[in-house]
This record gives structure tokens, C-alpha cells and sequence, in this order.
């Protein structure tokens, strides 16, 4: 399964950590939404430019809750 993801400025905790809520589709146009608390890139000069697009969307934290029954 491939996920096509686009971040959006809203930060809420996950089990206490905070995570920045993706929405996207799948390769098939399934609608989908992630709770991502890390993301990594390989350490070199071109880190700049991820961090950079990764910063320029305004961050929101919310409080909010949902039943992780719902959580694979």
C-alpha cells in the first residue's frame, strides 16, 4: 500500500505524545488520516529545505480524544 500524506498545522497527544495529524489518500483514493510523532530524514546539507516546508505550516495544538479501539 503506497499513502500520498500532506501535513496539516494541528499537533494533538496520541497515548501522551505529541503527534502532527496528516491527512492523504491512498494510492487507490481511500481518504486517510495519520497521527505521525516522528519523522526522519538522513543527515546532510539537504535537510534544510525539509525542515524549512516542514516549518512553514502553522501549527495548531488541539486537545482532543479518540477511542483507540479504533487503532490498529
Amino acid at each position: 500500500m503506497k499513502l500520498i500524506l500532506e501535513s496539516t498545522g494541528t499537533i494533538e497527544r496520541v497515548q501522551g505524545v505529541p503527534a502532527r495529524v496528516w491527512h492523504g489518500k491512498t494510492e487507490s483514493g481511500i481518504e486517510v488520516t495519520a497521527w505521525i510523532s516522528i519523522v526522519q530524514v538522513r543527515k546532510d546539507p539537504d535537510n534544510a529545505q525539509f525542515e524549512r516546508e516542514l516549518k512553514e505550516i502553522e501549527v495548531r495544538r488541539e486537545l482532543v480524544s479518540f477511542d483507540m479501539r479504533m487503532v490498529l
